[in-house]
């Protein structure tokens, strides 16, 4: 059967063009490393109120510290979070990868991994394996870095960066090539409603919308450098509709301009993730220049703690055993933590006291 037109999300027709194996698998991953920090997490051994405490150690935190269900900022922490103090103080440059693979709480986690197969499976059919791999894992990377710039001493976690690079991919292949794609009204309604569930989500605690963005910016970049050598060759179609942007069968000027412009989208992708780590790692404050960015990523609210640079984030503790208590000085709450905890963690817990 001869393929008239190509779609990107909705199968046509004549149905997907391969296999996906590299999405369903880190869906499944993610979500069971949700359930292990769920595990870590243990809010009953906090001393907390927990909410669904029927659930034992998987039971949520309170949700004045996470409305949407999830684990504590210094859980996520734990296990991989970003933070500036923990990436530029701390110079634990793993975080931004690590980050991509878990999720703020179940809201979070539902609409990412939905979303994630609904998008991946179909990009990762079209166009294989270690195209979009490449592009999920280093949008991710770039959208954390982005983020570092502006979440200060917040803990932000989500591989909602990583799918807003393939959305971002999409649209990079859909856009210049668009008499080639049928279901477009269908495609960007589908990525328009993701995208505002997760920036409704990323007005939360501990889910970052500057990753959103940055994921997004990387992934039109990252689509254009992968897809640009992975259309399809229509001359061997029954209708081959031509466009100056994709045609790579017209004169060598044609194909020298497609040419340098690949190359500056190669060069401009190293420049931007050099001068982002280099920001991040050396832990420049975004906000410091916008007065509007914290309310970006997560609106101060009496019902949750949003944390952030507040200076009046100073504690004092007392450890006996395995017993800590905590006191933030400008409020005067206090809390018991049992466990022996790292420097950055005691921080943690001094911003969600102080917040």
């Amino acid at each position: 059967m001869l393929r008239k037109r190509q779609r990107i999300l909705y199968v046509g027709a004549d149905g997907p063009r391969g296999h996906s194996l590299l999405v369903p698998i880190v869906a499944i991953a993610s979500f069971l490393l949700f359930v292990i920090t769920m595990y870590v997490n243990n809010c009953p051994d906090q001393g907390h109120s927990c909410t669904l405490r029927g659930l034992g150690r998987l039971s949520f935190q309170p949700l004045s510290d996470n409305p949407l269900f999830g684990p504590s900022a210094s859980t996520l922490s734990r296990m991989g979070g970003i933070s500036s103090d923990t990436v530029a103080g701390q110079h634990q440059i793993w975080r931004p990868f690590t980050c991509i693979w878990l999720h703020a709480n179940v809201i979070h986690m539902l609409v990412d991994l939905i979303s994630l197969l609904f998008v991946g499976i179909r990009l990762e059919q079209e166009f294989g394996c270690r195209k979009v791999g490449s592009i999920y894992f280093l949008s991710g990377f770039g959208g954390s870095l982005f983020s570092l710039l502006f979440i200060e001493n917040r803990v932000s976690v989500g591989s909602s960066g990583a799918l807003f690079g393939l959305m971002g991919a999409v649209v990079a292949e859909v856009v210049p090539n668009w008499t080639k794609h049928e279901g477009k009204a269908p495609t960007f309604a589908t990525l328009g409603i993701i995208a505002l569930l997760l920036f409704i989500i990323g007005l939360f605690p501990h889910v970052d919308n500057f990753s959103h963005a940055g994921g997004f910016l990387f992934g039109m970049l990252l689509g254009h450098a992968f897809f640009a050598r992975a259309r399809m060759n229509w001359s061997k179609y029954q209708i081959a509709p031509h466009s100056r942007f994709t045609d790579f069968s017209g004169d060598s000027n044609i194909k020298m301009c497609k040419a340098f412009i690949w190359v500056v989208t190669v060069i401009l992708i190293f420049i931007l993730y050099l001068l982002l780590m280099i920001l991040a790692f050396k832990g420049v404050n975004g906000n410091d220049h916008c007065s509007w960015c914290r309310k970006f990523s997560c609106i101060p609210s009496s019902h949750w703690n949003c944390g952030g640079s507040s200076g009046h984030n100073i504690c004092k503790y007392m450890i006996q055993g395995v017993t800590m208590l905590l006191t933030c000085i400008s409020n005067e709450r206090s809390q018991i933590y049992y466990g022996v905890y790292p420097l950055s963690s005691i921080k943690q817990f001094c911003v969600e006291l102080c917040s």
